[in-house]
């Protein structure tokens, strides 16, 4: 038996078979433009600003939201059911702990269509602020403070599922 053909392949399907080839070697980072948005951009300071406190000390962990326009986030008091609001949670560590509940700007109140209801939410920026207690047994040196920001990220008409990042400062104990 003869596999073989002298027939070539008809045009459409030499055309499909080239741009199923050029796929399988597309770099990665092309692939990821194709992915979900991402219109927030977190971010963490520290104040004071030089990141120094003695052990036993305290400090503030400022985390901010860079929001693209059209976006927004919903605000840590959203009480309705539906949208998920802005979290702050250190990362479990021996060296900080947090010392109190966070602060957040005043949210903008609005009818949200996609949940059918009054929502608070931050467009634009939006700057948090958490308070964190220094170990006093805490060594002398750096040490990285990490923070999971929970959060919901919409437009005018679909949410992003809800998601969690991470954003690290370095910490310089002092005794």
């Amino acid at each position: 038996m003869n596999w073989r053909s002298t027939r070539s392949f008809p045009p459409p399907f030499a055309v499909l078979l080239l741009l199923a080839a050029g796929a399988a070697f597309t770099p990665d980072g092309a692939l990821a433009q194709h992915g979900p948005p991402q219109p927030v951009k977190w971010s963490l300071a520290l104040d004071p600003a030089h990141g120094q406190v003695a052990a036993g000390g305290k400090l503030t962990a400022v985390v901010t939201a860079k929001i693209d326009e059209g976006w927004h986030v919903y605000a840590p008091d959203e009480a309705n059911v539906g949208p998920r609001p802005v979290e702050l949670t250190i990362v479990k560590n021996p060296v900080f702990t947090t010392a109190g509940r966070f602060e957040a700007p005043e949210p903008e109140r609005e009818m949200d269509q996609a949940f059918g209801q009054i929502t608070a939410s931050y467009t634009d920026q939006a700057t948090f602020r958490m308070p964190v207690a220094v170990a006093a047994e805490a060594p002398a040196g750096p040490h990285v403070i990490e923070m999971d920001v929970s959060f919901q990220a919409c437009d005018g008409s679909i949410c992003l599922p809800a998601k969690a990042v991470r954003v690290k400062a370095t910490v310089t104990v002092t005794k």
